[in-house]
């Protein structure tokens, strides 16, 4: 989906839009709740529709051809996300992509994959092979097209995922998936931002794979947390703060 343009900005409490809403083709056998959200999340998580970029019930309504009731439910489930924020009676606004948030993130995705990996190598996890693949699938799709980002920050999330689902442990990978969505965002942001951020993503994730072959934990967790934490300074300058 493409946003088409407007030439007039909208203001809304501080946040700035120029976009309409595409269409979005409802499959009869979707209810207009679940088809609502998943336009719009879509949209959200792809970053097509930006971040400030403001939406309402009635615009979406348009888009989807449902009623503003299932789309009031859709803002409400995204809101709870926190892919949304809702002022009451005025629409929603896709929430900014800060350096502060996207560090945090990290942070809590250090904790979790650091866990994964000291119980893969703690365990002797045959994980590598796996992993090997994906960074194979990313680097083709490097190669071959550049710009197929959010195919590329799919695959990224599947390499990180795998070192979380390996362990086995049903709470702790439903704990992590509740990140996805947002997760997914930040990589399109993060890939779209750093012009050799996928290239150095691939190298690193290499660089892991390895480690985690030889079960080697102290390297393995150091490669993660060059990867994902001392890596963000790259954005400094890029996100607000």
């Amino acid at each position: 989906m493409n946003l088409l343009h407007d030439t007039s900005l909208a203001r809304f409490g501080g946040w700035t839009t120029s976009v309409h809403l595409p269409p979005g083709k409802r499959d009869p056998a979707i209810k207009a709740a679940d088809h609502a959200y998943r336009y719009l999340k879509d949209l959200i998580v792809t970053l097509e529709l930006p971040p400030r970029a403001i939406v309402t019930e009635t615009e979406v309504a348009d888009a989807t051809g449902v009623s503003r009731t299932p789309v009031r439910e859709a803002f409400f489930r995204l809101q709870a996300e926190r892919l949304l924020e809702i002022f009451p009676r005025r629409g929603a606004v896709v929430p900014e992509i800060t350096l502060r948030g996207i560090r945090e993130q990290a942070q809590t995705r250090l904790v979790l994959e650091g866990y994964g990996v000291e119980s893969i190598c703690d365990r002797k996890i045959p994980v590598a092979d796996e992993l090997q693949k994906l960074v194979d699938q990313q680097n083709t799709v490097l190669q071959d097209d550049p710009s197929r980002t959010l195919e590329m920050v799919l695959i990224d999330k599947e390499f990180h995922w795998t070192l979380v689902k390996a362990i086995g442990n049903t709470e702790f990978s439903q704990l992590y998936n509740t990140l996805h969505d947002r997760q997914v965002r930040i990589g399109v942001a993060m890939f779209n931002a750093v012009k050799g951020r996928p290239c150095h993503a691939i190298e690193q994730h290499t660089y892991i794979a390895d480690a985690l072959r030889r079960f080697d934990v102290d390297v393995a967790l150091e490669r993660l947390e060059f990867h994902l934490i001392e890596s963000l300074d790259e954005l400094t300058g890029i996100f607000t703060a």
